[in-house]
């Protein structure tokens, strides 16, 4: 009778009363296959032309891409060996340039290692995906780069999202039901605060801001210094002399061009109205940096 295979990492199973007498073979095979799938690591050279993993990379527990990228790379992973692995990609080269990961069943989803890291990617028989990258979908990454890397662009399903205040895309079905709008977060320009959650810490009053709902924003550097305008049809003021503060007497200019009078004294009329509004031009800001993107788990 014929030996069969498990179906995820294809062991021998001999057939009853088959390899009598030489049964060390499909042992010794199976022992060798278990080594390579629980500890074997195979680095293999990328540059710009695409690779099939043969046998042995494909069985090993952790794939290291090294080299120089001159190009995007694909890399085929079977449909018949599944599988988790450990990857690295310590390639060299543009950030532009990507190693993308996935199997040649139809509709795969494929996705990419990202440059000088290690992750877990899964391997299911037909799609790739990872396991355990980053925090859970909704939590947020402070990335220093100016736009979405190229890696997680390069994904069929993008693990994370730009807040920029723009549409969720349709390959995240979970982010919306998380943040309860249609909506990324808009962080362009501004600093993240928790939900107040009814605590009162942060006011509804303030410019369009709502602090109970989730990517709501507000605020404005303007508010920080400001001028409100003054209307005083008949405030006349009258100041003492005093040597101490520069008043020499009375004539023109400031030094000496004030009255002298015996005791400060005023006289008001009615009508004094203040403007409410306020205008004015930004203001200081407390000592920051400008630190990138954030951006949110999305799928």
């Amino acid at each position: 009778m014929a030996s069969t295979f498990t179906p995820n990492i294809q062991l021998e199973e001999p057939a009853r009363g088959d390899q009598v007498g030489t049964w060390d073979t499909p042992v010794n095979n199976n022992m060798t296959l278990v080594d390579l799938v629980a500890g074997a690591i195979t680095t293999i050279g990328l540059n710009n032309s695409p690779v099939v993993l043969s046998a042995a990379q494909f069985q090993a527990k952790g794939i290291t891409f090294n080299s120089t990228l001159t190009g995007s790379v694909a890399i085929t992973f079977p449909t018949s060996f599944t599988k988790s692995y450990e990857i690295r990609n310590v390639c060299t080269g543009s950030s532009t340039f990507i190693v993308t990961l996935g199997t040649t069943a139809a509709g795969a989803q494929v996705v990419c290692a990202p440059p000088g890291q290690s992750v877990n990617v899964v391997n299911n028989g037909t799609s790739l995906y990872y396991h355990n990258l980053g925090g859970p979908i909704g939590s947020y990454l402070d990335y220093g780069g100016s736009s979405l890397p190229a890696w997680v662009s390069g994904c069929s399903i993008p693990p994370y999202a730009n807040c920029d205040g723009t549409a969720i895309s349709s390959l995240h079905t979970i982010l919306p039901i998380i943040l309860g709008s249609s909506l990324l977060p808009d962080s362009k320009g501004r600093v993240r605060a928790a939900l107040d959650q009814s605590a009162g810490r942060l006011s509804s009053a303030v410019a369009g801001f709502s602090p109970n709902t989730v990517g709501a924003g507000g605020g404005s550097q303007n508010y920080q210094q400001h001028t409100h305008s003054i209307t005083d049809p008949g405030h006349v003021h009258r100041y003492f002399q005093n040597a101490a503060f520069g008043f020499s007497g009375g004539g023109a200019g400031l030094n000496g061009g004030l009255a002298t009078v015996a005791a400060n004294s005023c006289s008001a009329t009615t009508g004094i109205t203040v403007d409410n509004s306020g205008t004015g031009t930004a203001g200081n800001v407390q000592p920051t940096y400008i630190g990138g993107l954030t951006l949110i788990r999305a799928g």
